[in-house]
């Protein structure tokens, strides 16, 4: 015959064994914040001392202008002139002071004349430096919807070197 306290004890047993077989699950698992990953939309790159995160374009039509949205990294000692491109044709160009970063689309404009694909789409962007040369990188357009409302180019806006 089992008593009320057999019972009890038993079921705090059966628990204390649960929880722990349970947590034991975890063991296996990876922890997510070790697994690295782009936690923006844009695209990340380095070439030399540049570093280019989370960068990707903005515009709202094929053929119209687009403007570049992400950060610009300089880890050197010297000052880097960044020129921006797409199939041949010349983009704006900016400086990045040494040890310091411009943010595009807060404060620094950086507007493409003509982005060849449409919305959704992904362009093949040339960031140029004097050090790395031509570099190209896969960077989404998207129209500015939501977050990317603000970032709409206008047709006069565009870097100054």
């Amino acid at each position: 015959m089992t008593t009320p306290r057999h019972r009890l004890r038993a079921a705090l047993a059966a628990a204390a064994l649960g929880t722990t077989l349970l947590g034991g699950c975890a063991v296996f698992s990876p922890v997510q914040t070790d697994v690295p990953y782009q936690a923006s939309d844009g695209v990340d790159a380095t070439f030399g001392d540049l570093d280019v995160r989370g960068v990707l374009v903005i515009s709202d039509a094929k053929d119209a202008p687009g403007n570049i949205v992400g950060q610009l990294v300089n880890s050197s000692d010297e000052d880097i002139a960044v020129a921006f491109g797409t199939d041949g044709a010349a983009g704006p160009q900016l400086m990045v002071g040494r040890h310091s970063s411009v943010t595009l689309g807060e404060g620094e404009s950086a507007t493409l004349p003509k982005v060849t694909v449409s919305p959704g789409d992904v362009l093949q962007l040339q960031v140029i430096t004097e050090a790395t040369g031509q570099n190209v990188v896969t960077v989404p357009v998207l129209p500015s919807n939501g977050y990317y409302s603000g970032d709409k180019p206008s047709p006069s806006s565009s870097a100054t070197p």
